[in-house]
């Protein structure tokens, strides 16, 4: 292989891989004869085939069985150094946390194509699961930060300030409550982190990253494409319940965690944190994806968010 496997097409900057494989043919072939001669990989990969996931993806990725146990398998090419680390440092660490790694390396033959093979997992959501769907991710994400609370040195992305109002002063036009919200992101960020300190997450939580292994009633959730950051531990549930629908998740993951015996805040302030977190991640979706913005119903649900918390009355 040579560097033409890469297209030249630029990706746009929210992605978290900086360029993308060409997709012809010709290159799939030769990626594919590559992993069945890698040394992590060979004799144990067969039927091999490309994959298209559901969700739009700038890696590229095969399905295929592993041997000799028969598990079905999905190899992600092109993957950052930060995915490679926590799957790979997760899936050694604890089980039912991430989707299993049988095999990784940071090339691909004499081309620098980081990859990964892991377990593919049976199940995907249903929005006929309702609640339980939320649940079983919310478990995953708080697995995952307990286990990354004892990682020394792992490689993240350390959010502030600024980072939520990078997020967010794209969907200022939502509503008019927006400015004001934006306007008094340095004082509420400042409560925020007071009342939940920085921590690792996940960083992604949505159903995109998710698999099942079991389904409803009791279905278990399994994460990958983690993009870890360091964040109030709020930003996962609010993130998940304002870009995927749910409902009083914040308020769900400080019960998880005080199951855990991990830090959380009172009930009250529990509230709080999360009607300043969904309107933050409120004006995020809005500005992310413009194409829904004739969704009559998602817009009125995201400007209710924005207006809780732009008129929050507390104490600080």
């Amino acid at each position: 292989m040579t560097a033409s496997v890469w297209d030249p097409a630029p990706l746009p900057a929210w992605s978290p891989v900086r360029r993308r494989l060409r997709e012809d043919p010709e290159v799939l072939t030769l990626l594919g004869d590559a992993l069945r001669a890698h040394p992590q990989a060979a004799g144990h990969l067969e039927g091999l085939a490309e994959f298209r996931p559901a969700r739009p993806s700038y890696s590229t990725w095969f399905a295929g069985t592993w041997q000799p146990d028969g598990v079905e398998v999905l190899v992600k090419l092109n993957v950052t150094a930060v995915e490679r680390f926590w799957m790979t440092t997760v899936s050694a660490g604890t089980a039912g946390v991430v989707a299993p790694v049988l095999a990784t390396d940071r090339a691909l033959g004499d081309v620098d194509v980081p990859w990964l093979a892991m377990e593919r997992l049976p199940y995907r959501w249903e929005p006929s699961w309702g609640k339980d769907g939320y649940t079983a991710l919310l478990v995953a994400a708080a697995r995952f930060q307990e286990f990354a609370s004892g990682v020394q040195g792992g490689p993240v992305n350390e959010d502030s300030v600024r980072t939520i109002w990078r997020m967010a002063v794209g969907g200022r036009d939502l509503c008019p409550d927006a400015e004001a919200l934006i306007r008094n992101l340095p004082r509420d960020w400042a409560y925020v982190a007071r009342m939940a300190p920085p921590e690792v997450l996940f960083g992604d939580l949505h159903f995109g990253n998710a698999a099942f292994r079991t389904p409803p009633p009791d279905p278990q959730a399994v994460l990958f494409d983690p993009i870890p950051r360091r964040q109030p531990w709020p930003y996962e549930p609010a993130y998940l319940e304002v870009m995927s629908g749910g409902s009083a998740l914040v308020r769900e993951m400080a019960a998880i965690r005080r199951k855990q015996g991990r830090p959380t805040c009172e009930p009250d302030e529990v509230d709080r944190v999360a009607a300043l977190y969904c309107g933050w991640m409120a004006l995020t979706a809005w500005g992310i994806q413009p194409g829904r913005r004739d969704d009559r119903a998602r817009r009125e649900r995201l400007t209710t968010y924005v207006r809780n918390a732009a008129r929050l009355k507390f104490k600080r």
